[in-house]
């Protein structure tokens, strides 16, 4: 079994306070290579640690469920199946697996917006969270979730 640290847990709970409240814009952050190139992994553990200083980061952070503890993981890139995902931060909902499991999201990334897919490899219905966007996903996918993309917006 994984050990967290209170620091993780206060991190996790930080951020969701942030989602639930409405506050904490991200602000922007120094400028990177203005080459689109998300990635298909995701986000490690550690750079997923900082989401509570609203800075951009890249990442999309997705939800188990609206309670400020809520279960959380980290995406900076796509993926094609949330089939072998689990929320490893946080405390409700922790160790469940993502896929069909996603209650929320927020997008950290200043310059791509994030799709949700209702199926695997990118198919069925979406839902799209551009920079900055933290909220419940739409009732179509909302729990029933498989995929995540990315579309460069500048």
């Amino acid at each position: 079994m994984r050990t967290r640290t209170l620091s993780a847990v206060v991190a996790g709970s930080a951020t969701a306070a942030l989602l639930l409240t409405g506050v904490g814009v991200a602000a922007a952050a120094p400028a990177t290579s203005d080459k689109p190139s998300k990635t298909s992994a995701p986000a490690t553990a550690q750079g997923a640690a900082t989401p509570a200083k609203a800075a951009w980061d890249g990442n999309i952070y997705l939800y188990y469920s609206t309670a400020a503890n809520s279960a959380w993981r980290a995406y900076s890139g796509g993926t094609a199946d949330f089939a072998a995902d689990t929320f490893n931060n946080g405390v409700d909902g922790y160790g469940q697996r993502v896929k069909n499991n996603v209650n929320r999201a927020w997008n950290n990334d200043q310059r791509w917006a994030a799709n949700i897919w209702y199926n695997e490899n990118f198919q069925g219905a979406v839902d799209t969270f551009y920079p900055g966007e933290a909220r419940q996903l739409k009732v179509g996918v909302r729990n029933d979730n498989a995929s995540l993309s990315w579309t460069y917006i500048g």
